[in-house]
């Protein structure tokens, strides 16, 4: 009678690739879990009715002169103004919050890019309320469009939040 032995190597390291395979998943998930804390869910909005209105402009010389009208159902504290020097130019790329000046003589300040109505935290421009923002270019500017989308600061979670309204973006042309 033969004996028949059988080599036990390749079951071993079979076990070995499925326990680096496992602890690898195992690995994966907890890391997983952990970074998934750190995006946020819920996306922070302005409200829909948030609206704001280029009533007028002039262009004299190196100054652009705006007359801008909240004309929503909410305050709301400031805008971001881009522009195109472009007429075929879609997309307004270029930042103006750089020759900002003042708000109706009221001053004004520029955070993260946005021209402010005032410096506290709080949304200023009340409901039909015009506001006229100047701007002084270091020589006469070459805009054809402009697009304005107007900010605010909301409260959520007990924390004062600056909030973009990117639904409530307006689009003008302007002879500049």
């Amino acid at each position: 009678m033969l004996s028949q032995t059988k080599s036990k190597k390749g079951v071993s390291v079979m076990i070995g690739y499925i326990l680096l395979v496992s602890f690898s998943v195992i690995i994966g998930a907890v890391i997983y879990q952990n970074l998934k804390t750190y995006t946020p869910t819920d996306s922070i909005d302005c409200p829909d009715s948030v609206s704001i209105f280029l009533k007028e402009y002039s262009c004299v010389g190196s100054q652009l002169t705006l007359t801008l009208k909240n004309n929503g159902k909410f305050n709301i504290a400031g805008y971001f103004i881009h522009a195109t020097t472009d007429s075929d130019q879609e997309v307004a790329t270029s930042d103006l919050s750089s020759y900002f000046i003042e708000n109706s003589g009221d001053g004004g300040a520029i955070l993260k890019n946005s021209i402010i109505f005032d410096v506290v935290s709080e949304n200023t421009m009340t409901i039909n309320e015009e506001k006229v923002s100047v701007f002084v270019f270091g020589d006469t500017p070459s805009i054809s469009s402009i697009e304005i989308i107007p900010v605010r600061f909301q409260e959520e979670k007990n924390k004062m939040v600056f909030v973009t309204c990117g639904r409530a973006k307006i689009s003008e042309e302007i002879i500049c």
